[in-house]
Formats: C-alpha cells, sequence, structure tokens
C-alpha cells in the first residue's frame, strides 16, 4: 500500500498533465491552420492548389499532429504539470508560439531552397549554416504578417478556454488520444499524396514542414533507404561501373572509356591543349538554350553555344553544389554525404587534375568565394589543383557583393588577370562561379533588373504572362549578369596565348531551385557547352551523358588524340560523353539532390524518382510510366548502386595507391560508351510525344514509338485506352502491329470516339503491347488527361 500510493499520485498528476495538453491542444491547431491557408494562398499565385491538393494539405497537417502529438507531449510535460492554470496556460501559449515559429521558419526555407529541410542540415558545418544565413536567408514580409497572425490566433484561443463550448479533456480520454497517437506514428502513412499532384513543387506545398524535418532525421538516424532492398543488378552481356570485383574497391574496374571528342576536332599532334572549365553556380536548361521553359535569359551562351558541342539534354550528379566538383572532375561516387564530407578521408585520385598535372600540366582553381565551404579546397588539394585563388585573394581592388564573396564579373577579372601570367605548360584552369545565388545581390544590380523587361520584350512574353517574371525579377537580373560575365571573359580569353589551342567547357552545378519547377528531374537538368576554336563543326546533341562522364571523355581524347595516358584501373561512375546527335540513353546515372537524400536514378529512358517510375523523353521531359519489367530493373540497379556506394562510405577508399601510379596508353577496342544493361530492355520500345486532343467529342492522341534498343523488337501494338476518373476503362483503339529495328521511330496516331460519353474529365494511356496478348511490351504514357 505504501509504494502504490505515490504511483497512484504520479498516473493521476500524468493524467491530468495529458488531459491539459489536449486542452490547450486546439489552440495550437488553430494558429497551424492559419500559416497552412497562407502556405496555399502563397502557391495558389504559381499552381492550381485549391482544386488540387488543398484539402491533402490540410489533412496532412492533422496527421501530422496525430503522428508526432505523443512526441510533442513529452516536451511539453513540464508545463503541462504546473498546478496553477493561469501559469499552465502562459507556459503552454509560449510552447505553441516556438512550434509555430519554426514551422514557419520551416516554410521559409523550403520557398528560398526550394526543398524541404531534413536531415541535410547535419551535414554542414555550424560555419557553413552561418554563410548560408548570412548569404541571403531572410523571413518575407507577408510570411511574417502570417507568422503574427497564427501566433495572435493561438493566444486568442488561449484567452477563450474558460467558455462553455471549448472542449474538455478527461484523462481517461487523454490516454485512449495518446495511445492512437503512437499507433499512428509507427502504422500510418508519414503523407497522402492526390493523384492530381505531378510536380515536387506541389509536392512539397502539400506537406507538414516540421513532420518532414522529424520524418527525414529518424530515417536518417536509422540509416533507413528509401530504396527497395538490395538486389544484383543484372547486368546482361554488360558491366556496371559499380560491381567491381574487389569488395574493398567497389567501383574499381578497368577503363573502358571511348575517345567520342577526338572525332570533333582538328587535333594538334604537338601540343596537347589547354582545358578551362567554368562551373556556373544554378545554371539551368529551364532558362538557357534552345527551348528553355522560361525562354532564354543568357543571349550570349546561347550564341556561344550555335558555334560549340551543346548537349541539350545533361544531367548534373547533384541538386546542391557539395558534389560537382567530385563529380565533375573525378565521376566520383557519393558516399553518405558527398565525397568532400570525408573531409581528412579524402585520398588521392584519378582526377583529371592529378592525371594530367603527372603528365606536365600545371593545375588552378579561381572562385570568389570561399574556399573551406563544403570542404572545396581540401578536395582540391586532394585532386591534384596546385594554384588556389579564392576570395582572400581579390585584395582591395574589388568590392565583395555579399556574404558568399565577389560577384562573377570580378571573377572573371581576376581570373583572367592570372592566366595572362602564365605561359608554357599546358595547363587546367577551372572557374566555379556564385552570382545566380541567393541573395542574387551583385555590383550594377539595378541596371540588369532594368534588363529584364527589355529581354521580355525579346523574347515575346506577352504582358498577361509577365507576373512570375516580375514577382523573380530578381533572379533573372542575376542571370542576365552572369551571361555578360561570361561574354567578357570569352571577348578577354580569345586575347590569351594558347588560346587556339585550347578547350573550354561549360555546365551548372545543378540548376538553382528558387525559380519554380515542373518536374524533380529539372533540378539536375543543366547545359553542357564544349567550345574550342578547334572544333571542326558545331553540333547540337540530344543524347543523355551526365557531368560523370566529362572526365573520362577528355583524359580518354588526350590518350588516344595525343598519346599519354591514364589509369587502366579507375573509379569512374561515368563511362563517356554521347555525341550522337539525335535522343537516347546509352548511361545508368545516378543523382544525389542534398547531402542526406539520394533518392533519384536513371537507366536508359526509365527514370526511378522516390521510387515512382517515369519515362524521359528529349527536354527531359518526365512522364509517370508503368512497366513492372522495368521498374524490377531499375530498382535493382539501383539498390545495386547504393549497397556499392555504402560500402564505400565504410571504407572511403576509391582503389589502391598504386593505380594512379600505373598509367597506361589508349586501348579503344576495349572502350563503350554502354555501362549496365539499361532498365528499357528488353521492353525497349517506348511511347514518346504523346500529344491528346478533342474534337467533335472524337479522342486523338499522336505520338513517337522509339526502339531504345540495339537490337530488333518482337512485334508491338500501340494501344490507347479511355478510362474515367475512378480508372474503369470505357473505350480502346489498336494500331497495327510492327517489329521495329534498332533505335527506329514510328510516328503513331489512334482515335477513340467519345460522342457517347457524357461531358467531362476523363483520361487516355498510350502503351507498346503484345499484338496477340494485349499485355505492355514497353513504356508507355499513362493517365493523360482529356476533357470531353
Amino acid at each position: 500500500m505504501v509504494a502504490s500510493g505515490p504511483l497512484q499520485r504520479l498516473q493521476q498528476r500524468l493524467g491530468l498533465g495529458l488531459a491539459a495538453f489536449l486542452d490547450h491542444l486546439p489552440a495550437l491547431l488553430g494558429g497551424l491552420l492559419c500559416l497552412r491557408l497562407f502556405e496555399l494562398a502563397h502557391a495558389s499565385t504559381r499552381m492550381p492548389v485549391w482544386n488540387t491538393f488543398a484539402g491533402a494539405a490540410i489533412f496532412n497537417d492533422a496527421l501530422s499532429v496525430l503522428r508526432y502529438g505523443w512526441l510533442l507531449f513529452l516536451a511539453v510535460l513540464p508545463l503541462t504539470l504546473v498546478s496553477r492554470e493561469r501559469a499552465r496556460t502562459v507556459l503552454l501559449g509560449l510552447a505553441w508560439t516556438c512550434v509555430i515559429c519554426l514551422s514557419a521558419a520551416l516554410i521559409q526555407y523550403q520557398w528560398v531552397s526550394g526543398v524541404m529541410l531534413g536531415a541535410d542540415l547535419f551535414a554542414y558545418s555550424w560555419q557553413e549554416v552561418m554563410t548560408t544565413v548570412g548569404g541571403g536567408f531572410s523571413v518575407s514580409t507577408a510570411l511574417a504578417l502570417a507568422l503574427l497572425v497564427s501566433i495572435a490566433a493561438v493566444w486568442l484561443l488561449l484567452a477563450r478556454m474558460g467558455r462553455e463550448w471549448w472542449p474538455r479533456a478527461t484523462p481517461g480520454l487523454a490516454l485512449i488520444v495518446l495511445l492512437a497517437s503512437v499507433l499512428a506514428f509507427i502504422f500510418a502513412p508519414d503523407h497522402v499524396r492526390p493523384d492530381a499532384v505531378k510536380s515536387d513543387e506541389a509536392l512539397a506545398s502539400s506537406l507538414n514542414k516540421a513532420a518532414y524535418f522529424l520524418d527525414n532525421n529518424w530515417a536518417h538516424l536509422r540509416n533507413v533507404s528509401r530504396a527497395a532492398p538490395k538486389a544484383a543488378a543484372k547486368e546482361g552481356t554488360y558491366w556496371a561501373t559499380w560491381s567491381g570485383g574487389d569488395e574493398r574497391y567497389p567501383f574499381l574496374h578497368a577503363n573502358r572509356t571511348p575517345d567520342t571528342l577526338g572525332p570533333l576536332l582538328n587535333v594538334q599532334q604537338q601540343k596537347p591543349p589547354h582545358l578551362v572549365f567554368i562551373i556556373v553556380e544554378g545554371l539551368g536548361r529551364s532558362f538557357s538554350g534552345p527551348g528553355a521553359r522560361y525562354g532564354s535569359f543568357t543571349p550570349f551562351l546561347d550564341s556561344l553555344a550555335q558555334r560549340s558541342l551543346y548537349w541539350e539534354n545533361f544531367i548534373a550528379g547533384q541538386g546542391r553544389t557539395f558534389a560537382v566538383l567530385p563529380t565533375v572532375f573525378a565521376s566520383l561516387p557519393f558516399g553518405p554525404n558527398g565525397y568532400t564530407a570525408l573531409a581528412d578521408g579524402m585520398e588521392a585520385h584519378a582526377s583529371l587534375m592529378q592525371v594530367l598535372k603527372r603528365q606536365g600540366y600545371a593545375t588552378r582553381f579561381y572562385t570568389g568565394s570561399n574556399l573551406e565551404f563544403d570542404n572545396e579546397g581540401a578536395y582540391l588539394r586532394k585532386a591534384g589543383v596546385e594554384t588556389l585563388v579564392s576570395e582572400k585573394d581579390f585584395g582591395a581592388a574589388y568590392q565583395r557583393s555579399n556574404e558568399w564573396g565577389y560577384g562573377d564579373r570580378e571573377l572573371m577579372e581576376v581570373a583572367l588577370q592570372h592566366e595572362r601570367q602564365q605561359q608554357g605548360k599546358p595547363s587546367v584552369s577551372i572557374i566555379q562561379t556564385t552570382s545566380m545565388h541567393t541573395p542574387f545581390t551583385f555590383q550594377g544590380k539595378a541596371a540588369y533588373m532594368d534588363k529584364v523587361p527589355q529581354r521580355l520584350d525579346q523574347l515575346g512574353i506577352a504582358a498577361e504572362r509577365r507576373a512570375p517574371y516580375t514577382a523573380q525579377q530578381e533572379i533573372f537580373a542575376s542571370i542576365l549578369y552572369a551571361d555578360d560575365a561570361l561574354r567578357h571573359f570569352f571577348e578577354q580569353a580569345a586575347t590569351l596565348p594558347g588560346y587556339a589551342n585550347t578547350i573550354f567547357i561549360i555546365t551548372g552545378d545543378h540548376r538553382l531551385p528558387e525559380l519554380p519547377m515542373d518536374t524533380r528531374i529539372e533540378r539536375y537538368h543543366v547545359p553542357l557547352i564544349v567550345f574550342s576554336p578547334m572544333l571542326k563543326a558545331p553540333r547540337a546533341i540530344k543524347s543523355i551523358s551526365s557531368q560523370f562522364d566529362i572526365t573520362p571523355s577528355l583524359l580518354a581524347m588526350m590518350a588516344n588524340q595525343y598519346g599519354l595516358k591514364t589509369p587502366a584501373q579507375v573509379p569512374w561512375l561515368g563511362t563517356g560523353l554521347d555525341t550522337e546527335p539525335e535522343f537516347r540513353n546509352l548511361h545508368a546515372i545516378p543523382m544525389k539532390q542534398t547531402k542526406t537524400e539520394m533518392s533519384d536514378f536513371i537507366s536508359g529512358i526509365a527514370y526511378l524518382a522516390q521510387g515512382q517510375l517515369y519515362t524521359i523523353t528529349d527536354g527531359m521531359q518526365a512522364e509517370r510510366a508503368d512497366s513492372d519489367t522495368a521498374l524490377s530493373e531499375i530498382r535493382s540497379q539501383f539498390a545495386a548502386f547504393q549497397s556499392a556506394n555504402s560500402a564505400f562510405g565504410r571504407s572511403g577508399r576509391l582503389a589502391p595507391a598504386e593505380t594512379l601510379e600505373q598509367l597506361v596508353a589508349y586501348h579503344g577496342a576495349e572502350a563503350t560508351l554502354r555501362s549496365v544493361r539499361l532498365a528499357a530492355e528488353p521492353g525497349a520500345v517506348a511511347v514518346q510525344d504523346s500529344r491528346a486532343t478533342v474534337t467533335d467529342g472524337m479522342i486523338e492522341v499522336k505520338a513517337q514509338l522509339v526502339n531504345h534498343g540495339d537490337f530488333l523488337s518482337p512485334p508491338v501494338s500501340p494501344l490507347l485506352v479511355l478510362t474515367d476518373a475512378a480508372g474503369n476503362e470505357l473505350a480502346e483503339a489498336t494500331g497495327a502491329a510492327h517489329a521495329m529495328q534498332a533505335n527506329a521511330k514510328r510516328v503513331i496516331s489512334l482515335r477513340i470516339d467519345a460522342r457517347k460519353l457524357p461531358k467531362g474529365g476523363y483520361f487516355v494511356s498510350l502503351l507498346p503491347s503484345n499484338p496477340d496478348t494485349g499485355k505492355p511490351a514497353g513504356i508507355g504514357q499513362y493517365h493523360m488527361p482529356v476533357q470531353r
């Protein structure tokens, strides 16, 4: 009896505390609802919200409170046990205010960065976080107003607690709710996603940012992968760059890169070329180059591209800057948080600079920023760069633009000044810009703000379509500024010694996230421009390659055309740049969006994004796909890559030290662009570029059937299926069966008579099918909306 007395009192206090928690919880819910309504109103200026995912967004907030209610209760438990009711209410009000403020900060972070904050926060040092915050993170005036309204709602509701209509909880009911919260955390999904939500931006707008932060960190701490369980890649007759035979070095394999660049150059045998790289911060294809979704705001780069090799469908290996140097200059795997996160664990490796420095090249790197951010300086030293020029080397003649450092024009001037002083040795020079980055401030900004409407006039953007450009005028001004800085650099570079024997390589580290994106893959879609006075002719290239392919291709060209040597064994992920003008993909490409998230993978024309299968078409358009064969294949390949990447992360070893010393001559007979057996095979026939129209009740779909395999396909028939919103099949039409030659294309057109159907919304799907069974025989495009 003596022991039970204190235990009973503890149970009673906990029950009363839990009841007090539930009594005060509606005030927090009211504040969160105000914040959510504002977030939806903000999103509605860029996309349809109220008829697509507003309900789901509010439901996700409620689900998040239910799933994490137990944790919130534990966090405020001491406050709920305060005996005086007025003091308890004030303390819980302060706690709810903190929750509202943190939620608003997470919303602002997603608006600024283009991604939601998760475990990525802890992959950066405190100094890097402060640099990021100082570099332009600020709360918008509208969000600050919404925050004040939400906080006011919390305190107003708390002030009304004494009214009869205010819900009151009993300890028994409170215990049931607590149990329900724990069960929801264990068994309930973390969110719902309506079918109407297609883009990453729409998905992010529908999710609860605080719950995502907790879920992502919880998964990271438990080292939970979102990919499929480990499985062996089905390689067929092809090899995988991540299936080396030595478990200590999971990426080590024979160098099999072909020379695809050499045939396009007028080679000067006795003079190895200078290489100049320009890594442009945030440069994406959606606002640069032909067919840019926003229209092109890089007129100089466009003119340069017309004299260059220009890859229209090019992929960055990362969604942020952290991995661009190891990806471009060494084709390296990521490890858990990007290769540079290994810090002191980084080892000398077969980078472009290391291999060429050992054969007489000078190596230089220029940036207007801090070399210690993302461990860039430490990486470059390991990669073999001799001369490092950063913000500390600019001097009093130049003025900083912001916390990130100096603007692109100043950077180009400093780089040109150093390059004019160089002579004799061939060199690799790298310039990394920063101006196309928050806070988008630079010298002469006002003049470039005025140039934005002028560029809109040149692009023919009508007045009624200019609101998104006006809202983001600072960003478009920074793009025009960066483009002009590049114009200045190339005008002056033409006067440098050795210009006639120089190859310039320009790409973006990733697509800047502040401009809304249609699809997830848009974050990785950047241009690649290879310009040189040695080019035989310009070429527009639609075939897909990635930044992983740059170093392998350049070293293969140097070895084949100039007699230099390359390592016989390499840990490279890339297999070489594809210079085929027509659209195709012979690569398997992993992509890491942030330091802690890697859920994107391309294999052939199949694209896996957070577990969902898409097909890729020209322009890097991603369409939802439904192919069990391709989905199983790409998941297997991605799991094999993740397994090798995890093994590398544990060991930090890329290759035995002696492999860097054992350089060999080019062996073209063994070279191939192809890596793994691509996920689209053997169902290599895919539907591309579908367009649905409705005329007088007749639904017509035009598209292309493309055989992406290097073999004759089995006979396939195009199958058009009409369904209602519930997925019920209403009608279908079938085209003639044909076997397709390797890499062949076929234009098709199918029609369905829908005149007897009620007016309303329907969906059509077009897929390659087996003419005997009607089952899918390739990758189709599904659920395209049509209006009867």
